[in-house]
């Protein structure tokens, strides 16, 4: 009678304690991971259909409560792991995250076709060039394309407000009548981008071939000369023109090419990028041109130069993409031995690109980040790393090139070693990520030693040895013993120099201690009944009769 009541009184405690509940159903979960964990492996090991035991019960109880039971029951060979395989939620989920890509897709493809834009392709594979539904209004319709949408996800940001959102937001935001009065109101969509002749980038890199002194300078062994090889030149993109100073902007690049009377001669750095994507081909029928205005397939002849391999080129990382997969998108021009003549072509940066973005490998984990082009060329020959440049001067990075050098697990930051060098890199590398970056100092240590990585060469120093001994920036909660040792050095051996607060009374520990520093956290420890309180209490008085703050 007894036992009855009191397991009518359990199950009334059960209906109404959830804390009874949750013991419960931990004990029921540990003693079916019990029964499986006894499990036998030739029970495991047997070819024959295993036959019901009391432990798919067990474990059909408590699938609903322990999250890990499929696994374990997959683990060690349970009977229930059958239907758990057969279990279709994971192609379920499967099949909802494809249908979701598919349509967005389809929506992203039907509004850009519907807004009547010509997206370019951007500095990453999955990634579009696209209008800022904000900041296009008012602008050339070149430069209206500044925003950059993921094609995965549908999110997008513009390098030029730094407006971000979600595909829906992006959606909303251009239905705004600024961004509906950009839409071309014939059927043509907007301009392509600008297009460079391949002849005239061809004849750009045979100037600097036939320039004697100039490629004497870049090629030579002497003392003085900077040892680049020929063949990364040619990689790289390397050219030669000449500007007349006295027109402050190129508007014929044949003149570039060809030169004037009053022309001085410049190297030319082409910046380059994706001339294309999976998505941008997806929405176009066979033999449809792409979105430069090439038919799929045409493959840059300049660029095939650029690209190709040669003979005495040691280049570990291959090209993993084919010449016709990028394109030329700006020429930057600087004097040679002129100071402060740099140009551009075209002025404005249409479309993001970076000098030897094609050199870089899908593969290789590693890139080197340079301020200057003939950096980035001499980096890449001597250690076979792939080396891109800043493109906005050698201390600044835009967000287009931060959101190109994302995939790459570690970057090497080498910029000139100076003052405002060392300060752009610590810069640099907390905007890309400190755990992932590794700034190169290149005098290393010596104030008569190179600044840069092509002086470096020039002067015959092994810039392998220079790029190992790369260092990550420090951070500023962390400090090492380096940092600390002058400090502990002054405070071992000028022990009188650094006295605190004396206590009056207590002339020993004076003696020991040097007395109570401001800033410092001094422990007094010891057994129970040796005195500390009495210590503490004796001192706390001396330092309130000194007229210091106690507590």
């Amino acid at each position: 009678m007894l036992r009855n009541s009191v397991f009518r009184t359990a199950c009334s405690g059960f209906q109404s304690m959830p804390a009874l509940r949750s013991s419960l159903a931990r004990s029921l979960l540990w003693q079916a991971r019990r029964h499986l964990a006894t499990v036998k492996a030739h029970e495991i090991l047997e070819e024959k259909p295993a036959k019901a035991t009391s432990s798919d019960q067990w474990l059909k109880t408590v699938q609903g409560i322990d999250p890990f039971c499929k696994m374990q029951s997959r683990v060690y060979g349970s009977s229930a792991s059958s239907a758990v395989e057969d279990d279709p939620s994971a192609d379920k989920a499967s099949a909802c995250s494809e249908h979701h890509n598919h349509e967005l897709e389809h929506s992203i493809r039907d509004f850009l076709s519907t807004t009547r834009q010509r997206p370019r392709a951007g500095l990453k594979a999955d990634e579009l060039v696209v209008k800022c539904p904000v900041c296009s209004p008012g602008k050339s319709r070149r430069l209206a394309y500044s925003a950059h949408l993921n094609t995965n996800t549908g999110a997008f940001v513009c390098t030029g407000c730094f407006e971000q959102g979600s595909w829906d937001k992006y959606q909303e935001l251009a239905k705004r009548r600024n961004f509906q009065n950009t839409i071309p109101k014939s059927r043509a969509t907007d301009p392509l981008p600008f297009e460079f002749a391949e002849t005239t980038l061809m004849q750009l890199q045979a100037n600097l071939a036939n320039h004697e002194e100039i490629y004497a300078a870049l090629t030579g062994q002497e003392k003085g000369q900077l040892r680049l090889r020929p063949s990364v030149l040619a990689q790289y993109g390397v050219g030669l023109g000449f500007v007349n100073t006295a027109v402050p902007e190129i508007l014929d690049l044949e003149a570039l090419a060809e030169g004037c009377d009053n022309s001085v001669p410049c190297l030319v750095f082409p910046r380059t990028a994706f001339r294309t994507n999976s998505f941008i081909e997806s929405s176009k029928d066979s033999g449809a041109v792409s979105s430069t205005g090439r038919a799929r397939g045409q493959e840059s002849a300049a660029l095939s130069s650029m690209i190709e391999e040669e003979e005495d080129v040691s280049d570990p990382t291959g090209v993993a993409a084919s010449p016709s997969e990028f394109c030329t998108v700006q020429l930057k021009i600087v004097g040679w031995n002129i100071a402060d003549l740099e140009m551009y072509v075209p002025v404005d940066e249409a479309q993001p690109g970076l000098f030897g973005f094609h050199v870089a490998s899908a593969e290789s984990p590693d890139i080197i980040l340079t301020g200057h082009e003939l950096d980035a060329v001499a980096a890449y020959q001597e250690t076979g790393i792939p080396a891109v440049s800043l493109p906005k001067g050698p201390y600044q990075l835009p967000l287009d090139a931060m959101r190109a050098l994302e995939r790459y697990e570690r970057v090497y930051v080498w910029l000139d070693d100076n003052h405002q060098g060392a300060a752009a890199a610590e810069l640099i590398t907390r905007k890309l990520g400190v755990d992932r970056c590794m700034v190169v100092h290149t005098k290393g240590g010596d104030p008569q030693g190179p600044k840069s990585a092509s002086i470096a060469l020039a002067r015959g120093l092994d810039l392998t040895s220079i790029l190992e001994r790369s260092q990550p920036v420090q951070h500023d909660k962390v400090l090492d013993f380096s940092a600390l040792r002058e400090a502990v050095k002054f405070e071992v051996t000028n022990p009188d120099l650094i006295r605190g607060v004396e206590s009056t009374d207590l002339p020993g520990w004076n003696a020991s201690f040097k007395g109570l520093r401001p800033g410092e956290l001094t422990i007094l420890s010891g057994a129970t009944g040796s005195g500390k309180t009495t210590v503490i209490s004796q001192m706390s008085l001396d330092f309130c009769k000194s007229g210091v703050s106690t507590l």
